[in-house]
């Protein structure tokens, strides 16, 4: 399924197949949400990785992973 999302979205469909997806989006609301999010979903991982991860939750995140990390055999 999201191998056909992205291959939709980038126009690599073929001609024949975009055009069945087109005509379904014509009359289904729920696709077209589905869609419009998903077009969203890069911009607003790059929004949230551009974001710098305050100090204290660096800490938190590396003292986690190391006790997590520690005990393992």
């Amino acid at each position: 399924m999201v191998d056909y999302c992205m291959d939709y979205l980038s126009g690599t469909l073929p001609a024949e197949e975009r055009q069945s997806f087109d005509g379904h989006l014509a009359y289904c609301p729920e696709c077209v949400k589905f869609f419009e999010t998903y077009k969203k979903t890069p911009e607003i991982s790059r929004e949230a990785l551009s974001l710098e991860m305050p100090e204290r939750v660096r800490g938190e995140v590396r003292s986690f992973l190391r006790q997590r990390y520690d005990k393992q055999p």
